[in-house]
């Protein structure tokens, strides 16, 4: 079966995101993103905890990405840094290096 050509993919943005929780675990992230961006589809890529603070990169939907940068200015706790449609982009705007695959 052939793979999928480039433009009938989806077309995604990355997200990067500081929430203020230490040291906070990929499935805690998760349920707090999941609660301020109900109905939004997205996916974790990164969770890094940092002192007073856990830095996690997300994947959103191109046609979401306005939206869910809307509701998360909206919420306190969580404070979007940048956008960008390469990761490695993101990675590099918040000090974050690739992690290692397993």
């Amino acid at each position: 079966m052939a793979r999928q050509s480039k433009a009938s993919r989806g077309k995604f943005r990355w997200l990067g995101l500081r929430i203020n929780q230490s040291y906070l675990s990929r499935n805690s992230a998760t349920a707090i993103i999941q609660h301020i961006l109900a109905g939004i589809n997205f996916r974790i890529f990164d969770c890094l905890g940092v002192d007073s603070h856990t830095l996690v990169i997300i994947q959103v939907n191109l046609n979401d990405i306005e939206l869910a940068r809307e509701k998360f200015r909206l919420d306190t706790g969580i404070e979007s840094l940048t956008t960008s449609g390469k990761i490695r982009l993101v990675r590099d705007r918040m000090g974050l290096s690739r992690p290692v695959r397993k």
